[in-house]
């Protein structure tokens, strides 16, 4: 892994996932509530499913089709998630997770405004889209931190939930219509 697909914040290192990392995502992830939130996330979540995830993360990141990082702190170990994907135009999906033990701390406010930053200078990136589910308010409150503009509505996709549900859709930078497109 090169230095440049590493990058800082001001309390935590964010890296591309790795097969060491497998058995700590796990047991971020391994929660019924924040499978909900999330589009791909299985439940029950093992360190197989992590080590598939390192895996598909590789291969995104060297097809150039999305980044994904953990998010690590020096002590703690990995402790969240961050990245983003293309979609259709100039604007790219930002997605997020944090573990619960850290949740309300600014990790995740903190780790997107540094992928936002690494994103602007190492591609040019600065046009972006989000979303999170309607019953998830905290989600839209950190989108609301880095400037997001809530767009409208529409229903996305999550496995965990086991089909779409009403999701809140944000844009920054960009048209109101490239975050209210087919998701990635």
């Amino acid at each position: 892994m090169g230095g440049s697909f590493e990058f800082k914040s001001e309390r935590f290192l964010m890296r591309p996932p790795e097969e060491k990392d497998a058995r700590q995502i796990a047991c971020c992830v391994n929660d019924k509530d924040m499978a909900r939130n999330l589009a791909r996330l299985p439940h029950p979540y093992a360190p197989k499913d992590a080590l598939d995830w390192v895996a598909y993360t590789d291969k995104a990141r060297e097809q150039g089709t999305e980044y994904a990082f953990v998010i690590t702190h020096e002590e703690a170990g990995v402790i969240g998630s961050v990245g983003f994907n293309r979609t259709s135009g100039e604007a790219w999906e930002i997605g997020y997770w944090v573990d619960k033990a850290v949740q309300g701390k600014g990790v995740a406010t903190e780790a997107a405004a540094a992928l936002m930053k690494w994103g602007a200078g190492k591609f040019g990136v600065t046009q972006f889209v989000a979303g999170h589910f309607q019953d998830n308010p905290a989600s839209g409150r950190v989108l609301e931190k880095l400037g997001f503009q809530r767009v409208g509505e529409k229903q996305l996709f999550s496995l965990a939930r086991g089909g779409k549900d009403a999701a809140w859709r944000y844009a920054l930078h960009t048209e109101s219509a490239a975050a209210l497109s087919e998701v990635h």
